[in-house]
């Protein structure tokens, strides 16, 4: 005789319906998991992961000159925002001029004038010049921001008569570097050839966290060889393209809008995966398009002050909705998500071409500069995929139920990171 099923919930459930419930559940503890991850979060830290700035120094005799570039966002380091580019300019100012020097010879150099300059969308500038007497070698000392974010990283393209640009890398272990010779012995810094900017391509993408979040979170969905091979191929199709464009000249774009846009693509390649374990790819789409509708709506009517323009925040909601709605059937989510990933390859591309844009392309050698700094953030990328294809293999050795909760805990803090950098580069919250 068969025993009776216990008694309790799911007892007469189907072996089916009860994993599903079971999907569910455990992909609910996990976004609870990632809500209280985000909510003990330190706002400073996870505000400004990927911190940096540029400058380009013109060594011209016994005058230096650097003009700094930083985004907004950045500059309110330094003060709460108050969304207006003119009261960040003087405290940007201020800044630089107590954290930045010029010594010849080990005398420090006489800094004549700190003044803001006219701002481009969404970022602050500042140029400082100083005037360098006697005879020694010629070296800048860059302790901006490093107090502030340890992780920053300042971007620097160095121009002295009768010889190449070169482009140097200041950070909080390298604060020194040379204004008329090559790099500090055991200090970063890069040539102005196709190796300098390959290595610049490198450093940029180990230090953007943001992007090496969106890889993670394509991977995490799982899948073949092949298909990750087809996932990986589209993101860097896309990044490739808008990067050239933008670095060339030909499209230009909201800087702040794109590192929003970027955290959203991270928030929402996370929340698939989450989705599509549990099977509420259909849920997600409307809750999705729900939320960024509203923002939307309070845009269009000009509230908060600074929030991004209603079209952008409407296509995305549209874009979310259609793409999740489409993502629902049986394995359409890991056939989509080549194509997806490429859409959103455009989106980095753009930040990636950030670089590019603060230094300036040098004259006469785009093809190099281009080639050379595309091809480094390949090879960093490449680097942090294999990494992480060598964790997954060893997850595998632990049981399924762990191994899915360890992916879904991923997941959620991935979304929830996500969420919280699109939120505060777009509103600055």
């Amino acid at each position: 005789m068969r025993p009776l099923p216990r008694a309790g919930r799911g007892a007469g459930e189907p072996p089916r319906a009860r994993a599903r419930c079971g999907r569910r559940a455990a992909a609910a503890r996990a976004l609870a998991a990632a809500a209280a991850l985000a909510a003990v979060a330190p706002a400073p830290a996870g505000a400004h992961q990927r911190s940096q700035s540029f400058s380009t120094w013109r060594v011209d005799g016994a005058h230096v000159r650097a003009t700094f570039s930083l985004l907004a966002l950045e500059a309110t380091r330094l003060a709460a925002p108050t969304g207006r580019l003119d009261d960040l300019a003087p405290l940007a100012t201020a800044h630089l001029r107590e954290r930045v020097a010029v010594r010849r010879g080990g005398a420090r150099c006489a800094l004549e004038a700190a003044q803001p300059l006219r701002a481009r969308p969404g970022h602050v500038r500042v140029e400082l010049r100083w005037r360098c007497e006697g005879r020694g070698p010629l070296e800048a000392a860059n302790g901006a921001f490093f107090d502030e974010a340890p992780s920053h990283v300042h971007f620097a393209r160095v121009v002295v008569p009768g010889a190449p640009p070169r482009e140097v890398l200041f950070r909080a272990d390298a604060r020194v570097q040379a204004l008329d010779g090559g790099a500090r012995r055991g200090e970063a810094g890069g040539g102005a050839g196709f190796l300098g900017y390959l290595a610049l391509g490198v450093e940029h993408i180990l230090a953007g966290v943001d992007h090496l979040a969106f890889v993670g979170a394509l991977l995490l969905l799982g899948g073949t060889l092949r298909e990750l091979l087809f996932v990986i191929t589209g993101f860097t199709l896309g990044h490739s393209l808008t990067l050239s464009l933008a670095a060339l000249g030909f499209v230009r774009v909201d800087a702040a809008l794109v590192e929003a846009c970027i955290g959203y693509s991270i928030a929402l390649v996370a929340a698939e995966n989450l989705a599509v374990r549990a099977g509420v790819q259909a849920a997600l789409a409307r809750a999705a398009a729900l939320g960024l509708g509203a923002l939307a709506a309070l845009a269009a009517l000009g509230w908060p002050r600074g929030a991004p323009a209603a079209l952008p925040l409407a296509g995305l909601a549209l874009f979310s909705f259609c793409h999740l709605e489409l993502a629902s059937a049986p394995g359409a989510a890991r056939r989509l998500r080549p194509a997806v990933t490429a859409l959103f390859g455009l989106v980095h591309g753009f930040g990636f071409a950030g670089v590019l844009l603060e230094l300036g392309l040098p004259e006469g050698r785009l093809v190099q500069a281009l080639v050379g700094f595309n091809a480094g953030v390949e090879l960093g990328q490449i680097a942090v995929v294999l990494a992480l294809l060598a964790v997954a293999a060893l997850a595998r050795r632990a049981a399924p139920p762990r191994r899915a909760l360890a992916a879904d805990l991923a997941s959620a803090t991935l979304c929830a990171l996500g969420l919280f950098w699109f939120l505060v580069r777009a509103y600055g919250a």
